[in-house]
């Protein structure tokens, strides 16, 4: 479903996957679990476009899983942290299995990828990172926090390697103007992502 112009939800069995139509590419946020792979190639194929690249927010199973077979069905490069290479690339194991895929492009804090900006975000996984589309005011956050009932909520601690960072990461997060938010977990924030987000780290200091 297309939400924003040229921003589009997949959304998977276990997370969301976002489709972005920037200026030059098509870019796919995350790739699901495997069996969301053909959810994928059809919606595409509907809007009659091709996936040039898939960036990787974090390299956990419901956000990887399907990247082996995506990246060979489409030829699209893999763009990811690089904190994060190894763990995509199986050199690092202890996350759940997935096929290994080799990263095509490796980006940091402040990389540029198709005009948007990639934001270094850890504390979920040690490269955990958040992409922001300056020109359409949208954040794409991976497990950084997810939605219920339109309140954003921090990743449960326990599933974060260092939950303190990833707080320290949400926080770091209203530095830069947006408008839209959009989690993997969740129901996207259209509007008021900026707003709901500084509630989320109000929230914070009343710990």
């Amino acid at each position: 479903m297309e939400l924003l112009r040229g921003i589009h939800i997949i959304r998977g069995e276990i997370s969301n996957m976002y489709l972005i139509d920037t200026a030059t590419e098509i870019l796919l946020v995350d790739a699901g679990i495997p069996s969301d792979s053909e959810k994928v190639l059809s919606y595409v194929s509907a809007l009659g476009k091709k996936i040039d690249a898939i960036f990787v927010t974090h390299a956990h199973w419901d956000h990887v899983g399907g990247l082996k077979y995506l990246k060979e069905a489409t030829g699209a490069r893999v763009v990811a942290h690089r904190d994060e290479v190894p763990y995509i690339h199986g050199d690092i194991p202890g996350r759940r299995k997935f096929e290994p895929v080799d990263v095509d492009m490796v980006v940091e804090d402040g990389s540029e990828l198709f005009g948007l900006l990639v934001i270094h975000t850890p504390g979920h996984t040690s490269g955990s990172s958040c992409l922001l589309d300056r020109e359409r005011k949208a954040l794409f956050v991976g497990d950084l926090v997810y939605e219920e009932s339109g309140v954003l909520h921090e990743m449960y601690h326990h599933y974060s390697r260092d939950p303190q960072e990833n707080r320290e990461s949400i926080i770091k997060l209203l530095n830069y103007d947006f408008t839209h938010i959009f989690p993997s977990h969740g129901n996207p924030i259209l509007w008021r992502g900026r707003e709901i987000l500084g509630s989320l780290v109000k929230s914070f200091q009343l710990h």
